[in-house]
């Protein structure tokens, strides 16, 4: 019993020897486990990038971003970041992802893991629209061809209007041909054509708009083909992105559009949203169309007020 006891004795004097010489080791094992991640959002989408945001943990030193395989059905860990944002990049368009956020402390050399966040799913958007071509059927026909994008679930076809200084949409179609008729002789239009996916949230993700396409009509003149020209719409980007975890997200633009308008997304059509920067500021340009109507909304990005807006009959 008493050789026990020294053993004990002598056992519990070794630990405190080593805590008085190297006290951070034994500190590091009891390193407070952060919270949970939660506000983990969508705060931009393009054809291969998500870019999220979500609520900083208190003393958090850096944050895992998981991405689902649906291959090995597996969570696999993408990044680590100090920030409260994240770029998930080389994605593929058009496809739905599902992500999820823990953040972590560091006490030493170890690190103590928060439990992950609530699983999101977000979308890539459809790749931009290539090779349009308007082909003049007769003087008051353009007939509109360009190639297929991938996973793509409609297409949108827009056309200048003068009268109102903007492209008006004329037509939604799954095929990659359409026929614009009406028009005018001896005038030249414009087209340009975007497509969409169509989540399983019944949410359209837009890609980007075709290059413009011109087509002049002339009494008598024979068909004549021309393909797109050199006007090009340039792709949303993050931008500055100091400041991104702040960012309200798009989904929370949309409901700040919609809640002042007195409506609800699934009451409009149309109903999109795009991270923009104006004039150094960040915003969300959030449109829909109801009644007749097209809606238009210039949010801050941050605080989400309303900078902007505009309602137009259609």
């Amino acid at each position: 019993m008493k050789k026990e006891l020294f053993k004990i004795t002598a056992f519990a004097l070794i630990i405190l020897a080593f805590a008085w010489i190297c006290p951070g080791k034994l500190i590091a094992n009891a390193a407070t486990k952060p919270a949970k991640v939660t506000g983990l959002a969508v705060v931009d989408q393009d054809d291969d990038e998500i870019s999220l945001s979500w609520n900083s943990v208190s003393g958090a030193n850096g944050y895992q971003i998981f991405q689902y395989d649906s291959t090995s059905k597996t969570w696999t860990l993408v990044q680590t970041t100090s920030r409260t944002y994240a770029e998930v990049e080389n994605l593929t368009s058009a496809k739905r992802y599902k992500f999820k956020v823990r953040a972590y402390s560091v006490s030493g050399s170890s690190k103590t893991y928060g439990t992950k966040s609530d699983t999101l799913a977000a979308y890539t958007e459809p790749d931009e629209v290539k090779g349009l071509t308007a082909k003049v059927t007769s003087d008051s026909t353009v007939t509109l061809t360009w190639n297929k994008v991938a996973r793509a679930t409609k297409y949108q076809v827009y056309m200048y209007d003068s009268a109102k200084g903007k492209y008006v949409r004329k037509t939604t179609v799954s095929g990659t041909s359409t026929v614009i008729t009406g028009l005018s002789s001896g005038t030249t239009y414009k087209f340009k054509v975007r497509a969409y996916k169509t989540g399983s949230d019944n949410i359209k993700y837009y890609g980007d708009f075709s290059d413009s396409c011109k087509a002049k009509l002339t009494t008598g003149t024979a068909a004549s083909t021309t393909t797109a020209g050199s006007t090009t719409t340039v792709s949303t980007t993050t931008g500055n992105t100091a400041a991104s975890g702040s960012y309200i997200g798009i989904t929370k633009a949309k409901s700040i559009a919609l809640a002042d308008a007195g409506l609800t997304a699934s009451a409009v059509y149309d109903l999109e949203a795009e991270f923009d920067w104006e004039n150094g500021i960040a915003v969300y340009e959030v449109s829909f169309e109801y009644g007749g109507y097209d809606y238009d909304y210039e949010i801050n990005a941050v605080s989400g007020a309303i900078l902007e807006k505009k309602v137009e009959r259609d």
